[in-house]
């Protein structure tokens, strides 16, 4: 039986622009000042937790969410739910089952560098923005929190990078106030978080051998020049 019309897989986005490295690995780069206002606005639950709605918006200004589709966002909503939920089922506590699962469920909508790198989707570094730690927050999720901005890989960051430590940073902190009650497994979740935004020299070493092998451009030159911007707007 013959067909009528064109055959083959469906056309890529126009703006879409990609890459191919030496051993032939496809990279798609995600346009730098791409942001989705309107499904981050009509999909934002106002009774959510703070840092929640601040999850939820980080991936409207993030230009990852390029590629996003409607059924993305939909179960995006999904996910920032169980964030809510993690954090407003106990006052003072967080429960390690569901935070593990929330940190799995984010890397799905390429919210860290670490996992951009690994699925080589490249995004083109930019300032970000950067709040203050909160208030309630003890000295070492404090310390941890500002300590990100103060270190080479956040010029890689992204607004979902950010979202993505204050949630981390809240959950450290409520581990830390369990005191002499404080869970290993909660530990390892919150390690494990950590490492997603390339906070050690381990994770750094295993993201850098990947991003090698992905793109042929020289990233220490991108990485100074950001830096000086950096130094320069302080």
């Amino acid at each position: 039986m013959s067909r009528s019309g064109p055959s083959g897989p469906a056309p890529k986005r126009p703006e879409e622009r990609r890459r191919r490295n030496k051993d032939g690995v496809e990279i798609q780069v995600a346009p730098q000042h791409y942001r989705n206002v309107a499904q981050a606005r009509d999909g934002l639950d106002e009774t959510w937790h703070p840092i929640a709605q601040q999850l939820w918006r980080s991936f409207g200004d993030s230009p990852q969410a390029f590629y996003f589709e409607p059924s993305d966002w939909a179960q995006l909503q999904y996910v920032i739910e169980a964030a809510h939920a993690s954090l407003t089922r106990y006052e003072d506590r967080i429960s390690v089952d569901t935070l593990a699962a929330v940190v799995q469920a984010l890397e799905d909508f390429l919210t860290t560098e670490a996992t951009r790198r690994r699925v080589r989707v490249a995004v083109e570094p930019s300032p970000v923005e950067w709040p203050a730690p909160l208030e309630h927050w003890g000295d070492i999720a404090s310390r941890w929190f500002r300590s990100l901005r103060d270190s080479g890989q956040s010029v890689f960051y992204t607004p979902t990078d950010v979202a993505f430590a204050v949630y981390v940073a809240e959950a450290m902190h409520r581990h830390l106030a369990a005191g002499v009650h404080m869970s290993g497994r909660m530990l390892s979740t919150v390690i494990k978080a950590c490492g997603l935004l390339l906070t050690t020299e381990a994770s750094r070493r295993i993201a850098r051998m990947e991003l090698t092998t992905a793109e042929s451009r020289d990233i220490d030159a991108e990485v100074t020049a950001l830096m000086e911007k950096y130094a320069s707007a302080i």
